[in-house]
């Protein structure tokens, strides 16, 4: 059927597939970049203080006060992703899940 490329001359199928999909991913990322530019956060950077920011570009807020709530917000522990939600429960008083149980009494 397609004799008159000759043996071996179906390379190019293969180099335009590639092309294809080259061209479709970087169509992908040039329409995505502009539509959503909220993708792009800093990673390690509370959101709060980025918020800050933003209405201290917006002038919401003064030099003074943008500096304050920036340095409370710096200062604030940053929560723990393992600690325990309030109301959650801990289990008895005290207890650690991090520390190894305690060896068990002989004949128990």
């Amino acid at each position: 059927m397609f004799w008159w490329w000759g043996p071996g001359g179906a390379w190019w199928v293969g180099l335009i597939n590639l092309l294809v999909l080259v061209g479709i991913v970087v169509g992908a990322v040039l329409l995505l970049r502009n539509e959503l530019p909220d993708l792009q956060h800093r990673f390690g950077e509370p959101p709060a203080l980025r918020l800050l920011e933003e209405r201290y570009a917006r002038g919401e807020i003064s030099r003074e006060e943008f500096m304050e709530r920036r340095r409370v917000l710096l200062e604030a522990p940053m929560p723990q992703a393992s600690s325990p939600m309030p109301g959650q429960d801990t289990g008895p008083a005290g207890s650690d899940p991090t520390q190894p149980l305690p060896p068990r009494p002989p004949g128990s």
